[in-house]
């Protein structure tokens, strides 16, 4: 039972959905003389937020009504498919919104690296194996700190141990639930972590 509890607590309060959105707030944070305008600042969270999570989580929810997939947890690797599709699709629609308005570049990294991560994920998924998302997403989240850890104009070190942790929790969450085998969690940190670095090297932060 409190490995049950566990794994779901941190499934749902660190969805795959929701990284870009702590990696926004993270930037903020970090470098407040570049985001000193609080309006601007709940609008782009608003912004990223619908982009990144509510657009997504709404067409999966659609998906799972109209019974393309069973569950939310979208074990299937088949029924993976669309929800990789349609997520990339307003993924990359949130990258090229804020590249053109030229807002931030933390902000198009974040994103970028979003968006590669998730489509390296689809990749995997389709010619290999199952990736964890969820780790995918903690692999991204330890990556975004690294590379914007220079710029902070704060201490980022507690920031950076909570994420490591946070990534170790995400992982053990998913194995307790028996979602991901070992190798998928594991794959899953890779694909995120180096998403993120690839992203650094397009989009210099």
């Amino acid at each position: 039972m409190i490995k049950k509890i566990f794994g779901h607590f941190f499934s749902i309060v660190f969805v795959p959905l929701l990284m870009p959105l702590y990696g926004t707030l993270f930037a903020m944070w970090a470098n407040p003389y570049a985001f000193s305008d609080p309006h601007v600042n709940e609008l782009t969270l608003i912004r990223i937020a619908v982009l990144t999570f509510g657009f997504p989580a709404f067409t999966i929810f659609l998906l799972i009504r109209l019974k393309f997939v069973n569950t939310v947890n979208v074990y299937d690797r088949q029924e993976r498919i669309i929800p990789y599709i349609t997520s990339g699709f307003f993924y990359i629609w949130a990258t090229v919104v804020f590249f053109k308005e030229g807002f931030n570049t933390q902000l198009t990294y974040i994103l970028l690296g979003s968006t590669i991560a998730l489509f390296v994920d689809f990749l995997i998924n389709i010619l290999v194996i199952k990736v964890s998302m969820h780790t995918t997403g903690a692999g991204g989240l330890i990556a975004l700190v690294l590379v914007l850890f220079p710029y902070s104009m704060v201490n980022a070190f507690p920031v950076l141990l909570g994420a490591v942790l946070i990534a170790g929790c995400v992982g053990t969450a998913r194995l307790a639930l028996k979602a991901h085998s070992e190798r998928e969690v594991y794959l899953g940190y890779l694909t995120g972590f180096f998403s993120f670095m690839l992203a650094a090297n397009i989009i210099p932060v």
